[in-house]
C-alpha cells in the first residue's frame, strides 16, 4: 500500500471540527489525513476563496450538500471549513446548565476552557452598541437587558472559518495531508476494529478514524458502514425550531440604513434576544429572537426570527440509498412535542408586542401579516436553525470521549455527538467538542 494511503489518524470530514482535529492531531507528529468531500480553496492568503464564502455580512450557500427535497433547513456547507464557511458568524455558549446536562465526563467546568480557546482560535469580537445597524440597535434597545451583542468571527468583514484559524497555520506541516473533494463512503472494520475509510479516491488506512462529518454526514457515513443496527444512529436529531418575519420597513428605518451602510459594513447578523417561556427553568431562557437586516435584490431586507431554544422534539437521519452521494433521508420531528409549538406561539406573541412599540421603525408586517395568528405561522412555516445535533450522540452512539461503543479505533467529534442541545448557536460548542476529543485521542 502506498504510503500516501497510510496514516496514524483519519479524520472524515473537513468542516468546523474536522479542521479543529486535523490540526490539533497533527500538532506531535503523528500523520494525519483530512479528507473532505469539498474543494480547498488554499490558505486565506493565497487569495483563491470565493467572494461569498468570504463575505461575513451574509450566509453563503453557493457550497451546498444536495438535499432529497426542497427543504432549507437541511443545508449544510460542502466545502473545508465547513459551516463555520458560510454561517452567520455568530458564537454563542450555551448556559452552563447546558453543558452539565451531558453527563460522561461533560460540564460546563470542563468544557469552559474549550469554550475560551475556541474564541480565540478563531478571533472573536464582540459589536459594540455603536456598531450596530439601526434595526438591530432600535430592537437591541427595545429588549434591554435581553439583548445579546453577538461575539462574531469576523476579521474586517471576512467570514473567519476554521480553516483559516486552524489548518492555514498547520499546512506547512509534513505529516499532515489534506485530501480535497474525496467523499467518504464508509469505515473499513476488521472485525470490530476500525482500520480505515473507503473513499472516492480508494482505500484509507488509519490506526484511528475520526468522524468529523457533522449532526448529517457522520451518521450517514456510520449506517453505509452497518454500524446502525445495535447503536441509535441517526436517532435524536435535534434542532433549534423557529419562524421567520419580515417587514416593510419605514423610511427612515431604510434611510438610516442607507446611511449606515455608507460608513461601515452592514452585517445580517449583530444582536440576539434572549428570554424566557412561562415554561422555562428560573434563571434561563428558552427563546431566541434572531433580527437581520441585508441588503437584497430590490433594496434592504428588513427581517427577524424567533427560535424556541430548548426544544423536545426529535427527528432522524437515514439512508436513502447506499451511494454517497445519494441525499439522507432527513426528518426533524420539528413540533412533534406539542410543548415546542406552545413555546415557540409564546414567543412569537412577545416578539410581535415588541414591534408593535416600534411601528415608526419595522413598518407593516409583510410576512406572514398581522392576520395570520401566532399558532397557524407556526403550523405552515416552522423551520430550523441549522444547528442540527444528536445524532450520535454520546451516551448513547459514543463514550465521552467520542469513542464508538463497541469498534475499536473509532470516533466522532462533531456536532452529531452533542447529546442534547444548548440553548444558542452551535457553532462554538462544536469547536469546543472538537478541541477536548483531539486532546482525548491517544497517540
Amino acid at each position: 500500500m502506498s504510503p500516501d494511503t497510510r496514516f496514524d489518524v483519519l479524520v472524515a470530514g473537513g468542516g468546523s471540527a474536522g479542521c479543529v482535529l486535523a490540526a490539533r492531531l497533527s500538532e506531535d507528529g503523528r500523520r494525519v489525513g483530512l479528507v473532505e468531500a469539498g474543494p480547498d480553496y488554499g490558505p486565506y492568503a493565497a487569495g483563491r476563496w470565493p467572494a461569498d464564502m468570504l463575505d461575513g455580512r451574509s450566509l453563503a450557500f453557493s457550497h451546498a450538500w444536495a438535499t432529497d427535497r426542497e427543504d432549507r433547513s437541511q443545508l449544510r456547507a460542502r466545502i473545508l471549513g465547513g459551516c463555520s464557511a458560510h454561517n452567520a458568524c455568530v458564537l454563542i455558549a450555551g448556559a452552563p446548565a447546558d453543558y452539565d446536562e451531558w453527563g460522561h465526563g461533560w460540564s460546563h467546568t470542563v468544557i469552559e476552557p474549550y469554550l475560551r480557546r475556541a474564541e480565540q482560535e478563531m478571533r472573536v469580537r464582540v459589536w459594540r452598541r455603536e456598531e450596530l445597524s439601526p434595526w438591530h440597535a432600535a430592537l437591541a434597545d427595545a429588549a434591554g437587558d435581553e439583548a445579546i451583542l453577538h461575539r462574531a468571527n469576523v476579521v474586517g468583514s471576512v467570514r473567519w472559518n476554521t480553516a483559516f484559524a486552524y489548518l492555514d497555520p498547520a499546512r506547512e506541516r509534513a505529516n499532515l495531508t489534506i485530501l480535497p473533494d474525496t467523499l467518504v463512503d464508509g469505515v473499513l472494520l476488521e472485525g470490530d476494529r476500525a482500520v480505515g475509510l473507503a473513499t472516492s479516491a480508494g482505500e484509507l488506512r488509519a490506526g484511528t478514524v475520526v468522524l468529523a462529518a457533522g449532526a448529517y454526514g457522520s451518521p450517514g457515513i456510520l449506517l453505509r458502514s452497518g454500524l446502525g443496527g445495535e447503536l441509535p444512529v441517526g436517532e435524536g436529531l435535534a434542532d433549534h425550531v423557529g419562524v421567520g418575519f419580515r417587514f416593510e420597513g419605514t423610511e427612515p428605518l431604510l434611510a438610516d440604513a442607507a446611511a449606515y451602510e455608507r460608513e461601515r459594513p452592514l452585517f445580517m447578523a449583530q444582536v440576539t434576544l434572549a428570554s424566557a417561556s412561562r415554561a422555562c427553568e428560573p434563571g434561563l431562557w428558552d427563546l431566541f429572537t434572531f433580527p437581520s437586516l441585508e441588503r437584497g435584490p430590490e433594496g434592504f431586507e428588513v427581517s427577524a426570527a424567533v427560535f424556541a431554544m430548548k426544544p423536545r422534539s426529535r427527528g432522524t437521519v437515514r439512508l436513502t440509498a447506499a451511494d454517497p452521494e445519494a441525499p439522507l433521508a432527513i426528518e426533524h420531528g420539528f413540533l412533534d412535542d406539542p410543548r415546542d409549538a406552545e413555546v415557540l406561539a409564546e414567543g412569537v406573541e412577545r416578539f410581535r408586542a415588541l414591534v408593535d412599540g416600534l411601528a415608526g421603525v419595522a413598518g407593516s408586517e409583510r410576512f406572514p401579516g398581522r392576520d395570520v395568528t401566532a399558532e397557524a405561522h407556526i403550523a405552515a412555516n416552522r423551520r430550523g436553525f441549522f444547528h442540527p445535533v444528536g445524532t450520535c450522540a454520546i451516551g448513547r452512539v459514543v463514550d465521552g470521549d467520542g469513542r464508538v461503543y463497541g469498534v475499536d479505533g473509532l470516533a466522532v467529534a462533531d456536532a452529531s455527538a452533542i447529546p442534547t442541545i444548548p440553548r444558542a448557536n452551535t457553532n462554538l460548542s462544536t469547536i469546543a467538542l472538537a478541541e477536548r476529543v483531539a486532546e482525548r485521542i491517544a497517540p
